[in-house]
């Protein structure tokens, strides 16, 4: 209310400095603000595409090998003087790259996420959003239809399941965008206890192979859909731990959970799915378990007045593009995991802008 009655008062004094002409018509007064945010959200759309071009064309591996110029940057790339300093001059106001006395070099995100010899790059994440560029009328449709609308009229899932390609293109993506958040798990998580777990829609087994490898005592098995179960087996056995982490083909809205396990973790899923959906896993977890057994829930959070941080709300717009959910708040997750019996809530903030959310079967 506040923010109205001050807008509205700027207005009524903007009013008062008006300078009307002869013809009755007003000389328009400065505004009571620049157009600053306008012009940063209109120029953040070339962001992630200047990304993923500067990924396909490999200027990041090139600058690892020693800082180069802007005139060896675009020999190189074979890339014009004009377009080599648009390349390296969006890079570098973003903090990808930085540059030091006429050349340039790698920041530590690029060093970290950007190189592909690296464990954690994002290649997967480039690659899959290079091949689905979001355009105004896709996100329209999206919002419009209240569904997915990067595959046109397929259900992302369903598509994945005749499609190899896109299914593993997919979790390639899925990959490289939760293996840092995977060992943020693995470190601030409290799996101690944990003998058997459950990694319902578990994927590339990235969060299981983290896992893994900080809880020797620690057997996983990743329940998904036979196509991602294939491609999963494929990540376990190239991290060693084919003998720890297994693979259970089903669809975990219509198949019983197994038993056996006493902790259900659910990394980057709920965010996929509508309320109703939710409360069915979070229903069957509970069934699945025994008594004292933990639910897992990896997500980035809304604030409770769901208008931050900004990723978490452009993730939100992300889901209206790829699948049937959003991001929910911390008092949503609390809600849907009490309605289904769980006790001893506690939240912990484990890598960027993820947390983990844990609860007991009493």
């Amino acid at each position: 209310m506040t923010d109205l009655v001050s807008f509205a008062q700027q207005q009524e004094k903007q009013d008062e400095n008006n300078i009307w002409l002869s013809n009755g018509k007003p000389k328009f007064a400065v505004p009571t603000c620049d157009d600053g945010l306008l012009w940063e959200t209109w120029m953040s759309m070339f962001h992630f595409p200047t990304l993923t071009v500067a990924d396909e064309l490999g200027l990041f591996p090139l600058i690892a090998e020693a800082p180069k110029t802007a005139s060896e940057v675009s020999k190189s790339l074979c890339l014009s003087e004009r377009a080599t300093e648009a390349l390296l001059g969006v890079m570098t106001s973003l903090g990808y790259l930085v540059q030091q006395n006429g050349q340039f070099n790698l920041t530590k995100v690029s060093s970290n996420f950007l190189l592909p010899q690296s464990p954690y790059y994002w290649g997967g994440m480039l690659k899959l959003m290079a091949n689905n560029p979001l355009s105004h009328s896709v996100l329209l449709e999206g919002l419009k239809n209240d569904r997915s609308s990067v595959y046109q009229e397929q259900d992302v899932w369903e598509a994945h399941e005749v499609e190899v390609d896109k299914a593993r293109l997919f979790t390639g993506a899925m990959q490289s965008m939760t293996m840092p958040g995977a060992l943020g798990v693995a470190h601030h998580g409290n799996f101690a206890q944990t003998q058997r777990l459950l990694d319902v829609g578990g994927g590339s087994a990235a969060v299981s192979v983290a896992l893994a490898q900080r809880y020797p005592q620690m057997k996983c098995t990743i329940l998904d859909l036979p196509v991602v179960c294939e491609i999963a087996q494929d990540y376990i056995s190239k991290a060693g731990l084919s003998n720890r982490i297994d693979t259970y083909s089903a669809n975990f809205f219509t198949d019983t959970f197994p038993n056996g396990y006493d902790a259900v973790l659910f990394s980057n899923i709920f965010h996929d799915w509508g309320w109703k959906k939710c409360q069915h896993l979070t229903k069957s977890s509970f069934e699945a378990l025994p008594k004292g057994g933990r639910i897992y829930l990896h997500e980035m959070l809304l604030d409770d007045t769901k208008d931050g941080p900004a990723p978490a709300t452009s993730y939100s717009m992300c889901m209206i593009w790829w699948t049937q959910g959003k991001q929910y708040t911390a008092s949503e997750v609390t809600q849907l995991l009490q309605e289904a019996g769980f006790e001893d809530i506690s939240i912990t903030s484990t890598h960027s802008y993820f947390s983990l959310v844990s609860a007991a079967k009493p």
